[in-house]
């Protein structure tokens, strides 16, 4: 296990230190997941592609077809990015 700490900037965001982006084997331009375990504490993972099968049990029936929703989704992943 390994702690590291990151400062959050004025736009909310955290550079991942190197040792735990590799031991994560996150490069740039992957996404990662957060997750709150319990109030005061987070998880971050890579998130893989089979990841998002997870993320669609969790979401519930979908209101939208499967090309929508990967269109939504890179919608609003690239502007995460921006």
């Amino acid at each position: 296990m390994s702690t590291e700490v990151g400062t959050v900037s004025t736009k909310g965001q955290v550079t991942i230190p190197k040792d735990i982006r590799d031991a994560l084997r996150i490069r740039p331009g992957d996404k990662v997941l957060f997750d709150v375990t319990q109030g005061d504490r987070a998880t971050v993972r890579k998130a893989e592609p089979a990841r998002l099968v997870e993320i669609l049990d969790r979401v519930g029936p979908a209101k939208e077809t499967g090309v929508e929703f990967q269109r939504r989704l890179r919608r609003e992943w690239s502007r995460r990015d921006r």
